[in-house]
């Protein structure tokens, strides 16, 4: 969805309307879950969260500002609710961006993300499940940037308010993590060639 659509969709929500309210929901609640999903073990203190955070978007909605990048904001707004949720949880631990239980799974293979991207789409799902493999080697820190940056297209800017990092040890996270994913795919040097080439205009 673009910006100029999300803008008339935003602008339609403020002004109260359900339908606008349901598309902004329906367009962007597998990509919450998802990266949700990455640091929070707990699917119904996910699910949840998600449900209270767009309730809150409804009944504050006339006070809400258009946000630039409306998946960044709803990205942004859910971290923050699940940190806080898990803080709560957890009163005696520190708990920080840094210290998220390890990702369970790695990340989740779907054909919109950075695989329909970097691989050509009749590639074999062999080779997909070994770039999710390749991923899930990372870690959580690491694992959590590539999916800011590859799979929801957010900017290094955007991934260092997020992770609350400076730009430049996003850029070295990002930098050790594909260095690491090209290692684990030397197994498939065609498919590591192409990869790597398209992921070094990102970084």
């Amino acid at each position: 969805m673009d910006r100029s659509t999300n803008s008339v969709l935003w602008s339609q929500f403020k002004g109260g309307s359900r339908e606008a309210f349901a598309e902004i929901y329906s367009s962007h609640i597998d990509s919450l879950i998802g990266y949700g999903t990455k640091f929070c073990s707990d699917s119904e203190l996910l699910k949840d969260t998600i449900q209270d955070l767009f309730v809150e978007l409804w009944k504050s909605r006339q006070n809400l500002a258009q946000p630039k990048n409306l998946s960044f904001y709803l990205f942004k707004a859910l971290r923050y609710k699940l940190i806080r949720a898990l803080k709560l949880r957890r009163p005696h631990e520190s708990l920080s961006a840094a210290t998220f239980p390890d990702i369970d799974g790695g990340i989740s293979r779907t054909r919109n993300s950075v695989e329909a991207e970097v691989i050509d789409k009749e590639m074999l799902d062999a080779q997909i499940n070994s770039l999710s493999k390749a991923i899930s080697t990372l870690t959580k820190r690491q694992q959590e940037a590539i999916q800011l940056r590859f799979y929801q297209g957010f900017t290094n800017e955007q991934i260092a308010e997020l992770m609350e990092m400076n730009y430049q040890s996003v850029s070295n996270l990002l930098y050790s993590a594909l260095n690491r994913i090209k290692k684990n795919l030397k197994s498939a040097p065609a498919f590591t060639a192409v990869f790597w080439a398209a992921f070094q205009l990102f970084v």
